[in-house]
């Protein structure tokens, strides 16, 4: 099964809100927010032009127009969109906003070559458009200016076979072909696609490891600055009531989670796996612009 474009964007149509929500709600996605929000912060300088690509309901931009950026939003929802749109009036930020586009990862002709300062493709975007994660990279890659960079999260293979045990769900061991190529997963797959019609995966995905990301970012034109991850110590589905309970334990591990992201020990164990990426400027070293 390839990519199906109109699947994707009817899924998250019907998700409305809940894009929203899935960050707040408990302290995994709290601390997932956390992590990608410790790495955008790294990369916005005030009053550069970030393209938000699929940009869901407008909690990143919310935060780099905060940060000082103007943004360009764009989803492949149009649902997710109006949300966006809702999100930032509601904070009196539509003056720096640079437009609302139905757009599809894959294809953003509608944006001219190196268009912008800094391209965020955060929440699993790439990881959606299933066996042309390449095109939406390169795509990527095209809009960037020259110097300029992309942040971009995908799920993470390792990681989630790692939600198995938080869930104790054996019955996904014993019929994992039905879900993944388990003798490549065994050989030491770097991307693998999951199975079409596994009823594990809300959608067909395409999932990473560390190296299975840098390869691509490599392959895309982008030279790779920084891998990280999200909830490394702490996996989606693990139930922590009393850490809840707690402001304090809840900080302090929303504050360790980002103190470790990026310990290369840790990439392939959270959820997503993150990465800072940079377009060749002419300066560079080690050529011409790609």
């Amino acid at each position: 099964m390839t990519y199906d474009r109109q699947q994707v964007s009817q899924y998250f149509d019907a998700f409305g809100e809940r894009e929203w929500q899935r960050l707040e709600t408990t302290l995994q996605g709290r601390s997932n927010h956390a992590v990608h929000k410790h790495l955008l912060r790294g990369y916005v300088q005030p009053g550069c032009d970030l393209l938000d690509v699929g940009s869901g309901p407008g909690r990143f931009a919310i935060d780099a127009v905060t940060m000082g950026a103007r943004v360009t939003l764009a989803d492949i929802s149009q649902v997710q969109l109006d949300l966006a749109q809702r999100r930032l009036a509601e904070q009196a930020m539509l003056d720096k906003v640079g437009g609302f586009h139905v757009a599809d990862v894959i294809d953003l002709s509608m944006f001219r070559d190196a268009s912008f300062d800094l391209v965020v493709a955060f929440g699993g975007v790439i990881s959606y458009t299933r066996d042309r994660y390449d095109a939406a990279l390169r795509e990527i890659a095209r809009v960037l200016r020259p110097g300029g960079a992309a942040l971009v999260s995908v799920m993470s293979l390792h990681g989630v076979m790692r939600l198995i045990g938080p869930l104790d769900a054996p019955n996904v061991l014993e019929s994992i072909d039905q879900h993944l190529d388990w003798s490549a997963m065994l050989a030491g797959a770097d991307t693998m696609l999951t199975r079409a019609g596994s009823t594990e995966f809300h959608q067909p995905l395409v999932l990473f490891t560390s190296n299975g990301l840098r390869s691509a970012l490599t392959d895309a034109g982008l030279v790779v600055e920084r891998i990280a991850c999200a909830n490394p110590l702490f996996p989606q589905f693990m139930r922590v009531p009393k850490m809840e309970a707690s402001a304090l334990a809840s900080d302090r591990l929303i504050e360790l989670e980002v103190a470790v992201c990026e310990q290369p020990g840790l990439a392939d164990a959270g959820g997503h796996l993150i990465a800072a990426a940079r377009r060749r400027s002419a300066n560079d070293q080690n050529g011409a612009l790609r």
